[in-house]
C-alpha cells in the first residue's frame, strides 16, 4: 500500500471519466502497507481509494476481489470495487491492474486493546464462515513451500546466529506438515494486521481491509496472524487479557476443534515464520526499486515474535 506507481490529477481524471462519480478534487498516496499503490480520491461526489496492484496479475486480482464481492453480499463490510459505466470493475493504469473502491467509514487502532481484539475475533469468524460456500480457488502463494524455497535464499541477508535460527525453525515446522493438514482448512484473510481494520467509535469492526492476501488456508493461522500483531508489542511480549480476548471474541463464532487447541503454539510459530521472511523479501526489492513513499517495516520484530513463541513449548 505504499506508492510505488506515481499518479497525476491527469491519470486519475482519465480513469474517473469511465465513472459516474463527479471530478477529480484531491489525491493523496496512502502510506500505511508495504506491497501496493494506494491513493485516497475525493470527487465532487464523495471519497474512494483507488489501488493499483504492483505483484498481482489480472487474473489473480479477479480471483481474491472475487471474495471481497462474495463477503460484501453477505453483509460484511468489505472494500469492493465500484463498477464503471460499462459494468466494468477491473482496469489498468501504468500497466498495472487496477480498482476504485468506496472508502470505508471508520479510523485505524494504533494501539489495539483486549476490546479490538474480542471484536476482530468475532469479525474474522464471521468472515471464515461467510466465505465457507466459496470455492477455495487461490492458492497461498506465501505457505510451506514458498518458506521452504526462499528460505535459504533470504538467509544470505543473515548473520550466523539468524540463519541457524531460520534453519531450525523450518525444520521444525516441515515436520509437522500433517499437523498442519489436520486443522481445518477455508478461505483466510492472510494479513489482517491491525491497520487493516477500521473501528466505529463505539470500538465496533466498521471495515476489514486488504483482502489481496486471501487465499486457501488453516483458519487457526488467520487467527495466529491477528495475536503476533494485535495481542503483543514488537519484541512478542502478549499485552494483558489481548489473546485470550481475541481468541474468546472468535469462539463466541466459531468455537475450535481439537487439533486447533492442540496446535496453537506451531501455528503462532508458523505466522511468525511467515512475516520475517516476507519482511526479509520486501526489505531486499524495495533496496532494488524504492517506492516514492515506500513503508519499510522491519523483519527483525517478527524474528523477535518467533524468539518468544519457540520458548513457550
Amino acid at each position: 500500500m505504499s506508492v510505488y506507481t506515481s499518479l497525476s490529477a491527469q491519470d486519475i481524471s482519465e480513469l474517473l471519466a469511465r465513472f459516474s462519480l463527479g471530478t477529480l478534487v484531491s489525491h493523496k498516496g496512502i502510506t500505511a502497507g508495504i506491497e501496493n499503490t494506494n491513493y485516497f480520491v475525493t470527487t465532487s461526489k464523495g471519497e474512494f481509494v483507488l489501488t493499483l496492484f504492483e505483484h498481482n496479475p489480472a487474473d489473480e486480482v479477479r480471483a481474491f476481489v472475487g471474495l471481497a464481492r462474495h463477503l460484501g453480499s453477505k453483509g460484511l463490510q468489505v472494500p469492493a470495487p465500484i463498477d464503471d459505466t460499462s459494468g466494468q470493475w477491473l482496469h489498468e493504469l501504468k500497466g498495472r491492474p487496477a480498482i476504485l473502491c468506496q472508502r470505508l467509514a471508520g479510523e485505524h487502532i494504533h494501539d489495539p486493546q483486549a476490546g479490538h481484539c474480542h471484536n476482530i475475533g468475532r469479525a474474522l469468524a464471521q468472515l471464515h464462515l461467510a466465505a465457507a460456500d466459496l470455492p477455495t480457488n487461490r492458492i497461498d502463494g506465501r505457505a510451506y513451500d514458498w518458506w521452504v524455497s526462499v528460505g535459504p535464499e533470504l538467509a544470505r541477508d543473515l548473520s550466523a546466529d539468524e540463519q541457524t535460527l531460520l534453519a531450525d525453525e523450518l525444520t521444525f515446522q516441515t515436520s509437522h506438515r500433517e499437523q498442519w493438514l489436520a486443522l481445518p482448512h477455508g478461505w483466510i484473510h492472510g494479513d489482517l494486521f491491525h491497520d487493516n481494520a477500521l473501528f466505529t467509535a463505539a470500538g465496533d469492526v466498521g471495515a476489514i481491509l486488504d483482502l489481496y492476501n486471501a487465499a486457501a488456508g488453516a483458519l487457526l493461522y488467520d487467527v495466529a496472524v491477528v495475536a503476533n500483531d494485535w495481542c503483543c508489542d514488537k519484541n512478542g511480549v502478549w499485552k494483558d487479557g489481548c489473546v485470550d480476548a481475541l481468541l474468546a471474541g472468535y469462539e463466541s463464532v466459531r468455537p475450535f476443534n481439537s487439533d486447533e487447541k492442540a496446535g496453537w503454539n506451531l501455528v503462532l510459530r508458523g505466522a511468525a515464520l511467515r512475516f520475517w521472511l516476507s519482511r526479509l523479501l520486501t526489505r531486499r526489492l524495495q533496496q532494488q526499486q524504492a517506492g516514492e513513499m515506500a513503508l519499510q517495516k522491519d523483519p527483525a520484530e517478527f524474528m523477535r515474535k518467533l524468539i518468544v513463541r519457540r520458548s513457550a513449548i
